[in-house]
C-alpha cells in the first residue's frame, strides 16, 4: 500500500472515531437533559399541587448547658446525664424553611440564647468545692437538612367526608434534622464580693497565652445541630409545634471558660490582678487535700477530653405564605 493510501486510511479511522465520540457525547447530553427535565417536572407538579414551598419558623423556650461547670451529682458524666434543671436559661429562634418536595427541606436558622452553669448547684463534693460559675450568650447561625417522616397529607381521606371509613387524618407533621453551624460565645463569671459579672476570657483564668499555659481560645466555633420536631397545623397557614435540638458536637471546650488544669494563681495575680486570681481558682477549700498545693497549680480544673455542648426545647409558631396542603374540596 502506498503512503497516500495509508494516509487516507488513517484519516478515515480518525473521522470514524471522532463521529463515534460525538455520537456518544450527544446521547449523554440528551440523557442528562431528560433527567433534569424529569426533576423539573416533578418539582413543578409538587408546587402546583401543594402550593407553598417555604415557611417562616419562630421559636422560644428553655436552654441547657452540658459541659464542665455545674451538672449532676456525679463526677465525669456527659450529655443528658449531666443535666441540671437549676441551670436552665432561655433562648429564641427565627428560621426560614424551603421545601424541595413534600418530604425534604432545608432550614436556615438564627438562634440566640443564654446558657449557664454553677458548681454550687452540684451535690458532688469535688465539683461543689471547685465553686466555678459562669453564664454565656450564644449567637448561632446554622443550616439544617430536614426529613418529614410523617405528614398529615400522607394519610387519611383526601376529602373530609363525614362517617367515611378508613384512617382518620391527624393534622400533625413530624420531622428530624441534622445540620452545620457556627456560634459566638462570651463566658462571664459572677464576682463573690459585689455580684458583678466579668468577661472571663480577658482574665486568662487557665493561663491562656502565659508562659507554659495553653494557647488563647477563639470565641467563635463550629457546631452540629440535630433534633426532632412536631407541628400541629392550626390553619392552612399557621402551625404550632415543639422542637427539641442538641448540639451533637461543638468545636470548643471553653464555653464555660473551663478546659484543663489550674494555672498558678500567684502568676495570674501578678499579671492580671485579684479579680482574675479569684476566677482562676474560686475553690471553697472545704476538702482537706494536704498533698495539693494551696493554689491548685497543675491540678485538674476541667475535662479536656470532651467539648462543651448545649441544647434547646422550643415552642414554635410556623407561618406559611400560602397553603401547603392539598385541596379538600372539588372545584365544581
Amino acid at each position: 500500500m502506498t503512503n497516500l493510501g495509508l494516509k487516507t486510511t488513517f484519516i478515515h479511522i480518525k473521522v470514524s472515531i471522532f463521529a463515534q465520540m460525538r455520537k456518544s457525547y450527544f446521547y449523554n447530553f440528551i440523557s442528562v437533559v431528560i433527567i433534569l427535565m424529569s426533576f423539573s417536572a416533578k418539582a413543578q407538579y409538587f408546587y402546583k399541587r401543594n402550593g407553598a414551598h417555604n415557611e417562616w419558623v419562630f421559636g422560644a423556650g428553655p436552654s441547657q448547658f452540658l459541659g464542665d461547670v455545674g451538672g449532676s451529682p456525679k463526677i465525669g458524666t456527659h450529655f443528658l446525664e449531666d443535666f441540671n434543671p437549676q441551670a436552665i436559661r432561655y433562648g429564641g429562634m427565627i428560621a426560614y424553611r424551603y421545601f424541595f418536595n413534600s418530604d425534604f427541606s432545608v432550614k436556615a436558622a438564627f438562634t440566640g440564647a443564654m446558657v449557664s452553669g454553677n458548681d454550687a448547684y452540684s451535690s458532688e463534693e469535688y465539683r461543689h468545692n471547685r465553686n466555678i460559675n459562669f453564664r454565656s450568650p450564644i449567637m448561632e447561625l446554622s443550616a439544617q437538612a430536614e426529613y418529614f417522616f410523617y405528614k398529615s397529607s400522607h394519610i387519611g381521606h383526601r376529602y373530609h367526608i363525614q362517617h367515611a371509613h378508613g384512617f382518620k387524618r391527624f393534622n400533625i407533621d413530624g420531622y428530624v434534622f441534622l445540620g452545620l453551624g457556627g456560634f459566638y460565645f462570651n463566658p462571664q463569671g459572677q464576682y463573690k464580693d459585689n455580684g458583678a459579672w466579668y468577661n472571663l476570657k480577658p482574665l486568662h483564668t487557665e493561663g491562656e497565652g502565659m508562659p507554659g499555659g495553653p494557647a488563647d481560645y477563639n470565641q467563635v466555633a463550629v457546631c452540629v445541630p440535630a433534633g426532632l420536631g412536631f407541628k400541629y397545623n392550626v390553619t392552612p397557614n399557621f402551625s404550632i409545634g415543639l422542637e427539641i435540638s442538641d448540639r451533637l458536637w461543638t468545636g470548643s471546650d471553653y464555653i464555660d471558660d473551663t478546659h484543663n488544669k489550674y494555672y498558678s494563681s500567684s502568676a495570674i495575680l501578678t499579671q492580671y490582678g485579684p479579680i482574675a486570681q479569684y476566677f482562676a481558682d474560686p475553690s471553697l477549700h472545704s476538702i482537706n487535700q494536704p498533698d495539693i498545693q494551696p493554689d491548685n497549680a497543675g491540678q485538674e480544673r476541667g475535662d479536656y477530653k470532651h467539648n462543651d455542648t448545649y441544647m434547646f426545647t422550643f415552642l414554635t409558631v410556623t407561618y406559611s405564605p400560602s397553603s401547603f396542603h392539598r385541596r379538600t374540596r372539588s372545584k365544581f
